[in-house]
């Protein structure tokens, strides 16, 4: 079977200097402990549970924000993810006396700092991202004046009234999808400041989906939970007309599909081990 592994692929800036951050937070002996993540320090769970074997603490529950997550957390450090955290969030970790090591994404932390910026000088704000995301769940803390959005759709219910307008989004949303919205938005209020912040390792990785070459099977790996995983198999379904699957790793591949496949492309999302997609290179490679 021929295999084409479309580049870039591997841990984006922001993924390596988080998990540099709980790594060296792990051999420090002056770090407090326990060691908490609060809420999984990226959208991998073997990441995640390898961490875990080192002595980490996860504190996780899809049913809560990091905010009443926190609740679970009395003493030694407290990691936030790189997805980022609300201002609350700090402000609650703080008083109770917690050691705070901050793993944000520097890309998602711009977001926060143009949103309050903004907010200051009276504008009116529009966040376009995913429902239910900690990136957005932080953005949102920030104030809850904030005009949420998830889809083109969404525009249509937004009544500001407002000249000042400035439009922002999650910064790892697709390309394709975000464009549209933006030009909806511009449509309706002529005045707004749109600001596209998907960060460019999403632009490349989603760039490089839609421009591979023809097979007639694309497998992009990562964890299901992963936005910028779900949005490279988007763009490769959608823009390249590639049949795609996502799988998290090679017991998780359906074998099935190969049948009949003689050539295959892949790629991963930003918090993909490059160790999994190796393996399920190896694999392919003795069809």
């Amino acid at each position: 079977m021929k295999v084409n592994k479309i580049v870039p692929q591997g841990y984006c800036n922001g993924v390596k200097r988080a998990l540099e951050i709980v790594d060296n937070a792990i051999n420090n002996p002056n770090t407090i402990r326990p060691i908490y993540l609060l809420g999984n320090i990226i959208h991998n769970k073997h990441v995640v549970n390898n961490l875990i074997t080192r002595g980490v603490i996860v504190v996780e529950d899809k049913s809560k924000t990091r905010l009443e997550l926190l609740d679970n957390i009395n003493s030694g450090s407290v990691i936030f993810s790189a997805h980022g955290v609300s201002p609350q969030v700090y402000i609650k970790a703080k008083q109770k006396g917690l050691n705070i090591i901050d793993a944000s994404c520097g890309n998602v932390l711009i977001v926060h700092k143009k949103i309050t910026d903004y907010l200051s000088k009276g504008y009116d704000c529009i966040y376009i991202g995913t429902k239910n995301h900690p990136e957005c769940e932080g953005i949102l803390g920030i104030n809850n004046q904030i005009h949420f959005i998830s889809s083109i759709d969404d525009i249509d219910s937004l009544d500001i009234k407002n000249d000042k307008i400035y439009s922002t989004n999650q910064t790892t949303l697709s390309m394709y999808d975000i464009k549209s919205i933006f030009d909806k938005l511009r449509d309706k209020y002529p005045s707004i400041i749109v600001d596209d912040k998907i960060c460019n390792a999403t632009t490349v990785r989603q760039e490089a989906m839609a421009n591979q070459e023809p097979v007639d099977l694309c497998i992009v790996v990562g964890d299901p939970s992963s936005s910028n995983t779900k949005k490279l198999a988007k763009v490769s379904y959608e823009k390249a007309k590639i049949p795609t699957v996502l799988c998290e790793d090679l017991d998780s591949l359906d074998k099935s599909l190969l049948d009949n496949v003689k050539s295959v492309s892949i790629s991963s999302g930003a918090s993909t081990p490059d160790y999994i997609v190796d393996e399920i290179i190896k694999y392919l490679r003795t069809k």
